[in-house]
């Protein structure tokens, strides 16, 4: 399982010696890095982006954490982020509960003052003392968080709720239809059918879309998965024996969280699908 790392600097020279100590570490093997950036917490309390490593899929995780940690909590591109996202604070969090937890946020902004500098990576490692004492060395502090399942566990939760929405309104429908049936002149019977007809919709259009979103998410998984095994494989293609194990030991690792969080946000799809049959 991969793990975001935000590296905390005091200043921007620190910053860019952080990043290159941790493309050495990738180079030895002792970790691997998918992708990079490097930001600054401003007077204003604006993050800005100063550099950014590794476009495309492997660069999602990233790419998406810097995107949103700029929406939450401002910079040149933060109103962009927010509107993308619902336009607000609120919104934003909501998108990063996505990919990182609170406690990790809360952490990240306590050590991230403004004025200070961040290298934020996305890495595999076995251990945290080689990141965490070259670090140190140069004045940064490490934190981190596992990269888990957020977001199919946030989907898989969403489409179960609207599930049993469609469901429960389908029912009462039947009701009402059952009440207007019976008593041909009962007007209230008649509204409250058109009503939940409505709501009907409504509950199909938003689990329709929560389908939509759930498949681009397996697709962006899947390119995700891909492009770092080819990271990985080049890491290991000149390395010493001890770092080819290792890279394949993470090589197995991503396959197998790449198949859990498959087969639960597939299933999840599957029954999502089928409730939309009826």
């Amino acid at each position: 399982m991969s793990k975001f790392a935000v590296i905390v600097f005091p200043d921007e020279t620190s910053a860019y010696e952080g990043l290159h100590r941790l493309q050495e570490l990738h180079a030895e093997g002792i970790l691997s890095v998918y992708g990079t950036g490097v930001v600054q917490r401003e007077a204003g309390g604006d993050i800005r982006t100063l550099k950014r490593n590794g476009e495309g899929p492997i660069g999602f995780g990233v790419g998406a954490l810097v995107g949103g940690l700029i929406g939450l909590f401002g910079g040149p591109i933060g109103a962009a982020v927010g509107a993308a996202v619902g336009g607000a604070a609120g919104g934003v969090r909501d998108e990063l509960h996505m990919i990182v937890s609170d406690e990790f946020l809360e952490r990240v902004e306590q050590r991230l003052s403004t004025g200070r500098f961040a290298v934020i990576a996305e890495i595999s490692e076995q251990w945290v003392a080689p990141l965490d004492t070259r670090m140190a060395e140069i004045g940064g502090t490490v934190v981190r968080e596992e990269r888990e399942a957020f977001a199919e566990e946030l989907l898989e939760k969403r489409m179960s709720a609207r599930r049993a929405t469609l469901a429960q309104r389908t029912a009462e429908r039947e009701l009402a239809k059952a009440e207007h049936a019976a008593d041909s002149a009962g007007s209230e019977a008649m509204s409250r059918e058109r009503s939940l007809e409505i709501e009907i919709e409504d509950a199909r259009w938003k689990l329709t879309s929560m389908a939509s979103r759930a498949e681009k998410c397996l697709d962006q998984m899947e390119q995700e998965l891909n492009a770092k095994i080819q990271a990985l494989q080049a890491q290991s293609a000149d390395a010493k024996p001890w770092v080819r194990s290792y890279v394949e030991e993470r090589i197995a690792e991503i396959r197998k969280d790449y198949a859990e969080r498959k087969q639960k946000l597939t299933r999840a799809n599957e029954l999502t699908h089928e409730a939309l049959r009826y």
